[in-house]
């Protein structure tokens, strides 16, 4: 027998199947009309009163969802590289000091604002 103000016996659930599913997702209704915004963009890439960029723009769309995005090709230089315990302890002051931000100069007296009388006690 359920217990005061319960209508379900413990280990029984009120709702077996679960949380009602909503109509449709945001990606379920975009995908819906995917097979449209495709021929949107075909007829776009192909109307010769668009602008080039307009149809390149439409192209680039086309060739992306067909093959996926190109890769992007990261170039990076790296200096010669040597073991910590090679550096002096001057290099090694000199790297950091250079790694440091620039300490703030204090504000001069006539570049500071006067005080709020709204904050003043």
């Amino acid at each position: 027998m359920p217990g005061l103000g319960r209508r379900f016996q413990p280990g029984q659930s009120g709702n077996k199947a679960g949380r009602p599913r909503q109509d449709k997702t945001i990606t379920e209704l975009a995908r819906a009309y995917g097979p449209r915004a495709i021929e949107v963009l075909a007829e776009l890439m192909n109307d010769p009163k668009a602008s080039a960029s307009a149809r390149a723009i439409a192209a680039d769309r086309i060739l992306d969802r067909a093959y996926g995005k190109a890769a992007q090709a990261v170039g990076v230089t790296v200096g010669a590289t040597r073991p910590i315990a090679d550096y002096s302890d001057a290099e090694l002051s000199a790297i950091i000091a250079a790694a440091q931000p620039a300490p703030l100069e204090a504000a001069r007296e006539d570049e500071q604002l006067p005080p709020d009388p709204k904050k003043v006690n």
